[in-house]
């Protein structure tokens, strides 16, 4: 894949802004989703801008795609099974920067959901791909059982937030199927899949709801014990899709919102990535898009258990978005704050990723 170095993604070029967002953002991110410490490194080791970070990881996936063959050839299914999840995340890595190469982004994009499509019924346990009716979408996702369950199981289902998928949840999914809850990871409108056929814009939560209703038809399922996980702004939208079902019951707001008051301070990247999900050509489109984009005016109706996870140096969601959540629904909220935690405080993933599933199990 020839490399375009002529692409800008950062906000200036900057190889010194390229480091800090790397070490300050994407490693903790990126290693907390399941992707190999070392492999972050080897990348940022060969790239010295935003630019040819697309291309860095696609080699890296390229590699990974290879080594899975080989495996497969060898008859090894759990060895096929690993290498395709981490050709997967490496595909993954390579397009959530690649805003302003949507061509690129798109190729990468589907190269990742075609390794983990693969990978789907090697896990252990499986992953069965469904495909959702949502208006005239087709709504893609993987349901994985506990292998030792009681039927019909509590459920998770995992929301994505701006520019994740359903592919990079595979930890907190492995973490809901071993404490004996299934877990449910989709992509919506404007993420994964779903982009090219519909942008992100006011009343995702109706796409949770959809999603709530079809698993709560499948026999294995216990449809009293269904809860959510909202990844940042899917934490906002889960909030809303509590407050319009309130069968739903359980909802987990990981690195969430109550609006999008903090827009103007985001980093560039992360701006742009509201540009890109909404099919906007500016920031200030993106954000007319997004609607009202508040819990004003639902977050009172608000009737089931809610954990607010979040970390005190979120430099894309202020934490007081998540005290304002917990403050806002008295006697059903618990937060909890990280002092040192970044956005949904993936530099300490294992500690709340674990608390939050905990939470989940017990609640369920």
């Amino acid at each position: 894949m020839a490399k375009n170095r002529n692409t800008v993604i950062s906000e200036n070029g900057n190889i010194d802004d390229y480091s800090k967002d790397l070490f300050e953002y994407w490693l903790p991110r990126l290693t907390a989703d399941g992707v190999d410490t070392n492999d972050v490194l080897t990348v940022h080791k060969q790239v010295s801008g935003w630019s040819e970070w697309p291309y860095a990881w696609a080699e890296m996936g390229d590699n990974y795609l290879s080594l899975a063959k080989s495996r497969k050839a060898d008859g090894h299914k759990f060895s096929t099974g690993e290498a395709l999840l981490r050709a997967s995340l490496a595909y993954h890595c390579g397009q959530i920067v690649a805003f302003n190469t949507p061509e690129l982004k798109a190729k990468l994009q589907q190269r990742k959901v075609t390794a983990f499509r693969e990978a789907a019924p090697l896990l252990d346990p499986p992953a069965e791909r469904l495909e959702i009716t949502f208006k005239n979408l087709k709504i893609p996702g993987f349901l994985r059982l506990p292998k030792e369950r009681k039927i019909p199981a509590p459920c998770v289902l995992l929301v994505p937030g701006l520019d994740s998928t359903k592919e990079d949840f595979n930890t907190i999914s492995e973490m809901c199927v071993r404490r004996g809850l299934a877990s449910f990871a989709f992509d919506g409108p404007g993420q994964g899949e779903v982009h090219k056929d519909a942008f992100l814009t006011e009343g995702y939560e109706n796409c949770i709801l959809a999603v709530f209703d079809t698993i709560a038809e499948r026999p294995e399922i216990d449809n009293k014990r269904i809860g959510t996980l909202g990844r940042s702004l899917g934490g906002y939208y889960v909030i809303r899709a509590a407050a319009s079902n309130e069968k739903i019951a359980a909802t987990v707001v990981f690195g969430g919102a109550y609006d999008l008051s903090d827009f103007p301070d985001m980093p560039f990247l992360i701006r742009d990535g509201f540009r890109h999900a909404t099919g906007a050509d500016s920031e200030q489109e993106a954000l007319s898009l997004m609607g009202k984009a508040t819990l004003d005016d639902c977050i009172i109706k608000i009737k089931t258990p809610t954990l607010v996870v979040h970390g005190k140096r979120d430099q894309i969601f202020n934490w007081k978005q998540a005290k304002r959540i917990a403050d806002s629904l008295p006697g059903q909220a618990t937060l909890v704050l990280d002092e040192d935690g970044v956005h949904c405080c993936h530099n300490h993933a294992f500690q709340y990723r674990t608390l939050m599933i905990d939470w989940l199990s017990r609640v369920l």
